[in-house]
């Protein structure tokens, strides 16, 4: 290739950008760059006054090539103040504009703000090239009541133009308490409070708290609320759901003159959870089995709510009912004994269940057998069952599934019907939730697994509080090592007790039932819980309202308000 510039004797600019440059865009560069050598002193002592001045009047000293050093070619970069998030980017991309300069050029950051390029952060719609960014989800407390933002809303509360949330949706005045992040969230202007990170909120929250947070901070105590109907962790991976949830990183400076590399926006980070979903008592028998049968729609219970199920990595419920052949279903409409043919096992197919607990007081309604056809027809499309077995120790063995990159253990136990239908060392059953043996498996479980759940079906049948005795297994289990707690059985939903950082989640209500005689029993929670690994980051509770005798869909905003109220006042019963 043929040069198209001289180079001097004194300073040598070297061609290896030039098959990557125009003639044009190198010499704009080498100009740039040449001009921020010109103020380096020599180091032969000489001015550069002096090396210009070649007189027969003066003789040029003689030149010791044993002290004479090159000059380097020399790139400025300077970087503003930035969060962590984003100084790690800009740090990612000098060192790719590093790679793409000859390896005897030197690459000079400073914090000055003098340099041929400038690294910032700014919001809105920036004005120059975008190399990274950083989003942010908004968050309030589990107490606040009031639905997701629009984005209108969201900006006046940015603002500070809203100051009760109630003008939001909230059902009672709720101060607006504004709170802004020096690292790993939103800066506001002039908030109530300035923290320097999540980890440095406390314990307590105040109810009526807003902030926005970078996704990787979020915590469960922090509830994200949805921006126009989005989730921000459902939406598209990297996809912010409103331009005001995002922080750019932009460069000032000719980037013309930058090969490709230096030019190439790196990718929003959107950090990769592991999903898991609770849905309570489901039983597929009695009145429900007779609409599937009359309207021969087998999976009729779940058309209303699978969309919203079958996004998760796992889907877990507590299904009460026999799924069998083997004996007709009793036509009496009040038996208490469920059961209902195999063909049914659609709706769970239909609605991506992996896993039910069979740990109940109705798994054994018809006997042994029966729930030997349940287990068997379950397993033919790959739903696994647990809080069963033929023998106490195999009742008692969890059930292994990968939720994300983690290890997920399963346990079902059963706190109505053990004593009659427990299993023991020599009879098959029901895990039975005897305090010792709740122990001994979750202990078990955790040497195993990232992630431990017990299921268990305990409580008081339509009560809003969760007794004494399920407050003490459930601690008995976190002591344990559990992650987590999820209940279900007393036919209404009840509260979430925290314990030693640990939630538990008392009662889900019912899910699929055919008890339409009182509000309560018609309401139920789909629990989702997002972990990073095996960290519980989030959880988020949906009510659903049960109708038609047999199929639940998703509340209305009225109806989840007054589903989420009764969670609050049981939660608020069993706070210390």
């Amino acid at each position: 290739m043929t040069s198209f510039y001289r180079p001097s004797a004194a300073r040598r600019i070297p061609a290896a950008l030039a098959p990557t440059l125009s003639r044009r865009s190198f010499l704009a560069l080498a100009s740039s760059i040449l001009a921020c050598q010109e103020t380096q002193p020599r180091t032969d002592g000489a001015s550069l006054e002096d090396s210009a001045i070649d007189t027969p009047a003066r003789q040029r000293p003689a030149i010791d090539h044993r002290r004479r050093r090159a000059v380097r070619p020399r790139l400025t970069v300077s970087i503003a103040p930035l969060p962590p998030t984003l100084h790690r980017q800009a740090e990612r991309w000098v060192a790719r504009l590093r790679r793409s300069i000859p390896t005897h050029w030197d690459l000079v950051c400073t914090a000055t703000g003098q340099g041929l390029f400038r690294l910032f952060a700014t919001h809105g719609n920036p004005e120059h090239p975008v190399v990274g960014g950083r989003s942010f989800v908004p968050v309030t407390s589990h107490d606040n009541l009031a639905p997701g933002l629009s984005r209108a809303e969201l900006g006046a509360l940015l603002a500070g133009a809203i100051e009760n949330w109630r003008a939001l949706g909230h059902p009672e005045n709720l101060t607006v308490h504004r709170a802004s992040f020096e690292f790993d969230g939103f800066r506001l202007p002039v908030p109530h409070a300035r923290y320097r990170d999540v980890g440095s909120l406390g314990r307590t929250i105040e109810p009526g708290f807003f902030a926005l947070v970078e996704p990787h901070a979020v915590e469960p105590r922090l509830r994200v609320l949805a921006i126009e109907g989005v989730d921000p962790f459902r939406a598209p991976r990297g996809a912010p759901v409103a331009p005001e949830l995002v922080e750019w990183l932009v460069v000032e400076g000719p980037l013309e003159l930058l090969p490709e590399s230096g030019r190439r926006a790196e990718a929003i980070p959107a950090p990769v959870y592991g999903t898991i979903t609770f849905v309570g008592d489901i039983i597929l028998g009695r009145t429900v089995h007779r609409i599937m049968s009359t309207r021969s729609d087998w999976a009729s219970p779940f058309r209303l709510v699978a969309e919203e199920l079958r996004w998760s990595d796992l889907t877990i419920g507590n299904l009460e009912c026999a799924l069998t052949d083997r004996y007709a279903a009793p036509s009496d409409p009040h038996t208490l004994r469920f059961l209902t043919l195999p063909r049914a096992v659609e709706g769970l197919q239909l609605a991506g269940i992996d896993a039910v607990s069979l740990a109940n007081n109705h798994s054994l309604d018809f006997g042994w057998l029966a729930l030997e056809d349940t287990r068997r027809t379950l397993d033919g499309v790959g739903i696994r069952t647990f809080g069963v077995g033929d023998y106490l120790e195999e009742a008692l063995d969890p059930v292994f599934l990968h939720a994300g990159t983690a290890l997920v253990a399963l346990l079902g136990f059963d706190g109505i019907a053990a004593d009659w239908s427990g299993a023991t060392e020599r009879s098959p059953g029901t895990a039975p939730l005897r305090p010792e043996q709740v122990e001994k498996a979750v202990r078990a479980a955790r040497q195993r697994a990232d992630i431990v759940i017990p299921f268990m079906h305990w409580g008081t049948e339509y009560t809003l509080v969760p007794n004494e005795l399920q407050r003490a297994v459930a601690r008995l289990a976190i002591d344990a090592g559990a992650t987590l707690v999820v209940g279900s059985h007393p036919h209404w939903v009840q509260g979430v007790e925290w314990y030693r950082g640990c939630p538990i989640f008392y009662s889900l209500g019912n899910f699929v039932f055919d008890q339409e005689w009182s509000p309560e029993t018609k309401q139920g929670l789909i629990l989702h819980l997002w972990f990073r690994g095996s960290t519980l980051v989030r959880y988020e509770l949906v009510p659903v309202v049960i109708e038609d005798f047999h199929r639940p869909r998703i509340a209305t905003e009225d109806e989840r308000r007054v589903i989420l109220e009764r969670v609050r006042r049981s939660s608020r019963a069993l706070a210390p």
